[in-house]
């Protein structure tokens, strides 16, 4: 019986022994292999250097009609910048060519009009519907009917869209609608007298 357990711890030595060497074999096997891929990612990386870089391909142009679609809107927003800038031209020589007095034409400037709670000439200030604002040294008082979004109603001028101008019934003066909002109620005005 001591030989047989001597025998069974033997062959257990020997078992263990058999799994530390293939344990041993089979890491080695994994190392070589580690190694082998290290050196052909290194080659690989060597080579890629050494190459020339590939050509970049320019991208392929848009064929969706997006190009087309922006140079349409960008031509239409240039007429409308043109029109509007003409427009302004053409009302600021209106608003120019004032009758020359003693034709019948009184001047709205006089030397009586107020002078306290009223705007100056060629100030811009800011009106609602139903304001009546004084113009300073003038008998011209500035009513506003309505406001609209980009219009608004000048008594005596009509209505008037924001960038252009009305004449007013006084000689001379004009009044210039700069911006209109129906949200906030407010119209940006500026009047102008000769």
């Amino acid at each position: 019986m001591d030989r047989l357990i001597s025998l069974l711890a033997a062959l257990v030595g020997l078992i263990a022994l058999a799994a530390a060497v293939l344990v041993e074999v089979h890491g080695q096997t994994e190392r070589k292999a580690i190694a082998t891929e290290l050196a052909a990612i290194r080659s690989s990386i060597e080579a890629l250097q050494k190459a020339p870089a590939p050509a970049v391909q320019a991208p392929q142009p848009d064929n969706s009609g997006t190009v087309e679609a922006l140079l349409a809107l960008q031509q239409r927003i240039k007429t409308l910048e043109d029109q509007a800038a003409t427009q302004q031209t053409s009302a600021a020589t209106e608003a120019s060519k004032v009758e020359p007095l003693g034709t019948g034409a009184a001047s709205a400037i006089t030397a009586d009009g107020p002078t306290t709670n009223c705007i100056p000439i060629g100030t811009r200030f800011m009106a609602a519907a139903g304001d009546d604002t004084a113009i300073c040294r003038t008998d011209v008082v500035i009513r506003i009917s309505e406001v609209g979004d980009g219009t608004a109603i000048v008594e005596g001028a009509g209505p008037i869209a924001a960038g252009g101008f009305g004449k007013l019934g006084f000689g001379g003066c004009t009044v210039m609608v700069f911006s209109s909002d129906t949200a906030s109620g407010y119209a940006e005005l500026r009047v102008s007298c000769q």
